[in-house]
């Protein structure tokens, strides 16, 4: 009884050292990981803030693109008026 008292033991402690040893591991995997998931961190957000300052250069170049359209606009309608206005003049009888 006590021989296979102790092989049982023996194949137990075998068993449980073989664990611990795939823990080990694992935990040596996540260490790394953990390490990876830090640098991806780092890049999202160095591209968020790429990605902020692109967006604001956009808006602000589509905010010149307006401005000037509107200038366009103002200027049409002022050479509209100028030009009926010259029209009108040739047109009425004197």
């Amino acid at each position: 009884m006590d021989a296979e008292l102790i092989a049982v033991l023996t194949r137990l402690d075998s068993r449980l050292a073989s664990i611990e040893s795939s823990m080990a591991s694992m935990e040596s995997r996540m260490t790394s990981m953990e390490l990876r998931m830090d640098s991806l961190e780092s890049r999202v957000t160095s591209l968020e803030a790429t990605v902020a300052t692109f967006r604001e250069d956009a808006i602000s170049n589509f905010d010149g693109v307006y401005l000037r359209f509107d200038r366009l606009e103002n200027e049409y309608q002022s050479l509209s008026a100028a030009v009926r206005r010259i029209e009108d003049r040739y047109d009425s009888p004197n």
